[in-house]
């Protein structure tokens, strides 16, 4: 999310490679039923994400 979606850059900042990276929203997708290139199901991630942080259920 930090990357804005671009999977080139945001592997090369976890380094790690760019089709493993890539497996991740599939699978998250698969265990979720969330599509993240969908912006309504990113922006509902996102915020879940955005909104634990803020209440200190993970860190940053």
């Amino acid at each position: 999310m930090e990357r804005d979606r671009r999977i080139d850059d945001a592997a090369r900042a976890l380094h790690v490679h760019p089709n493993t990276l890539a497996y991740r929203p599939r699978r998250f997708g698969a265990l979720t039923g969330l599509d993240l290139a969908s912006t309504g199901d990113f922006t509902e991630v996102w915020l879940a994400i955005r909104a634990a942080q803020q209440l200190g259920g993970i860190s940053q």
